[in-house]
């Protein structure tokens, strides 16, 4: 199982906002094959980070999901975030 985790911390003016967004997403990524779940998470600061996290079946699945018109949607709907980062494990234990 391969997990994608993208982290970043918001304005605290845009932190709401940002999580509504993620609440009400459109779900096209779930539809995709190999696509394991979601997660959002905020961390308990006064300026909290958050954290995207989505868990693919293999390195092929996240990369067909990166190639399609879902994704280039999705990322031209999100905010760019300075300081953002991407990561991405393989898991090999649980």
């Amino acid at each position: 199982m391969i997990v994608a985790i993208s982290r970043f911390r918001p304005a605290p003016e845009e932190a709401e906002r940002l999580i509504a967004r993620f609440q009400e997403r459109a779900r096209r990524v779930d539809t995709h094959d190999g696509f394991l779940g979601l997660e959002v998470l905020r961390s308990f600061e006064r300026s909290p980070e958050l954290l995207l996290v989505t868990r693919w079946r293999d390195k092929e699945a996240m990369r067909s999901y990166f190639q399609s018109e879902d994704f280039r949607r999705a990322k031209e709907a999100s905010a760019e975030q300075d300081g953002a980062t991407f990561a991405i494990y393989e898991v090999v234990g649980t």
